[in-house]
């Protein structure tokens, strides 16, 4: 039998269909690249363009060094290469480890240089290119005290920001060298991770083209720094025992890398964990830098346009969207902020700004360009607006 339906029945249905018709509109995030900022809690003096910087890329023709690579892994593989090729494994002392033009004009002078050089050299070219890159300091478990004839405690690495893998890689230019677990290449502080939990069977060290070299040079310690051949060709090979993880068994980070440009003095953190208790004194001296344990200290994110999104109320009210954009960052010596809206261009733009929605999807990008003309990270929002 059919049922049926009163006339009351009928005129509630009918004013719910027409509230029905009086929902709000609609919008949504439907897609979201936008990770959120990391900072540390220290600064980090980062180094600006300058007269040296320039020179060394242009006398070196750094760009023509990392021109072969097709990726930004590459290229940086390509300039590691470049680096450990300019001298051998050497004691001189002059210049001090700080400007890497100085290094270089000593090096074709005929010095070599230890692990310290290596790595402001690298740093300072990575700087030129405008990468983000750091000197990092690691050294042996037992490093608190040295008597005046024990062997090498500490080596010198760097690290650089990754676009392509969202993340601080290490870089050890003296060796030749990196690390990866599951094709992924790690930092300073995996690879501490790894060797200090006993998961060092994860890790794999991947060479250079170039294997590490030692000068056979007097005028660069050859021969003078350890008392014969034998007792110099053991001392390294000592160093190259574990594939060198036990040197990372203590992670010190400066917070700069402006170490040509200025005599600034600033905070170094050392890395504490359960396995890592803090050293009160290191290597004789009583040590003057920070502890910590927070991540975020020592791996904070570079390089990268937050996107935050906020509707305008009384828009909204009247069903319609405009979103009130405003763009965080954390890009090192900003020169612009670029913005694409929609199938739009990419155009510069001020941190903030408001943004009309059309029906439909609707996209924003958002990236910023340093004064190097180096490009950062690409954050994305698609949302969908009905109204």
């Amino acid at each position: 039998m059919a049922a049926s339906v009163d006339q009351a029945t009928i005129v509630q249905l009918e004013d719910a269909s027409a509230e029905g018709q009086a929902i709000s509109p609609e919008l949504r995030i439907i897609e979201w690249q936008n990770e959120q900022i990391v900072r540390s809690g220290f600064a980090f003096s980062y180094q600006g363009p300058d007269d040296m910087l320039t020179e060394l890329r242009s006398r070196y023709r750094l760009d023509d060094v990392i021109a072969a690579g097709k990726t930004e892994w590459e290229q940086v593989l390509l300039l590691r290469e470049w680096v450990h090729t300019r001298w051998k494994h050497g004691w001189t002392r002059v210049p001090e480890p700080r400007n890497a033009l100085e290094i270089l004009a000593a090096v074709e002078q005929g010095k070599d240089f230890n692990c310290g050089y290596f790595a402001v050299t690298l740093m300072q070219c990575l700087l030129s290119l405008g990468f983000v890159a750091r000197n990092v300091s690691i050294c042996k478990p037992d490093s608190e005290w040295m008597s005046p004839d024990e062997g090498n405690l500490g080596h010198s690495v760097v690290e650089f920001w990754s676009h392509e893998h969202h993340k601080w890689i290490l870089l050890d230019p003296d060796l030749n060298v990196h690390y990866v677990r599951d094709d992924v290449p790690l930092s300073v502080l995996e690879i501490h991770t790894a060797w200090v939990s006993r998961r060092w069977d994860e890790v794999s060290m991947v060479t250079g083209s170039t294997p590490f070299r030692v000068t056979d040079k007097l005028e660069s310690g050859a021969g003078t720094v350890f008392k014969n051949l034998d007792n110099q060709t053991a001392e390294f090979q000592i160093f190259g025992w574990h594939d060198v993880g036990d040197y990372y068994s203590h992670v010190v980070l400066p917070m700069r890398n402006t170490l040509h440009s200025s005599n600034e003095s600033a905070p170094s953190l050392d890395w504490v964990d359960p396995w890592t208790p803090p050293r009160i004194i290191t290597h004789n001296v009583v040590n003057g830098s920070h502890l910590t344990s927070n991540v975020d200290d020592l791996y904070w994110t570079v390089d990268q346009v937050q996107i935050n999104l906020r509707a305008d109320p009384a828009a909204w009210a009247e069903r319609d969207a405009i979103l009130h954009v405003s763009l965080d960052h954390s890009m090192p010596n900003l020169a612009r902020l670029l913005v694409r809206l929609d199938d739009e261009s990419w155009r510069e733009t001020a941190p903030e700004f408001t943004w009309p929605l059309r029906p439909g999807k609707n996209q924003i990008m958002a990236k910023g360009v340093n004064s190097f003309g180096r490009e950062g990270h690409v954050s994305r929002i698609l949302l969908r607006f009905i109204p």
